[in-house]
């Protein structure tokens, strides 16, 4: 019986760890073919200096987690890449919302198995 208690003791604090949110928001965030990279610091609201409201594009992953993304006013979720818009926010998870801006550059994505 103390066996089982242990293992289980172990599990729950293991899947406590897995499935737990961290806050903040990474250097960069991949979409498809485009890097977008920090442009300032977290803000209380996805605010890109546009007049209108912030639009949720999506969410993406992070860890086991998932975060809201948003873009400017008149963006929707597209997978064209001329459709995304050069700047987006995510949900940091911490009451912060992290503003990123398009490198510039498209990349072809690495193959993900063989032919």
């Amino acid at each position: 019986m103390l066996a089982i208690g242990i293992f289980l003791a172990i599990g729950l604090f293991g899947m406590s760890l897995a499935f737990r949110s961290e806050p903040g928001c990474p250097d960069r965030v991949q979409w498809a073919d485009r890097t977008y990279l920090v442009d300032g610091s977290p803000a209380p609201s996805p605010a890109f200096g546009e007049p209108g409201d912030a639009v949720g594009i999506g969410s993406t992953f992070m860890g086991l987690t998932t975060r809201r993304v948003f873009g400017p006013p008149g963006s929707s979720p597209s997978t064209e890449a001329d459709d995304r818009p050069q700047t987006v926010a995510m949900d940091c998870a911490d009451g912060t919302f992290q503003t990123y801006r398009w490198d510039g550059e498209s990349r072809t994505p690495a193959p993900t198995g063989s032919p």
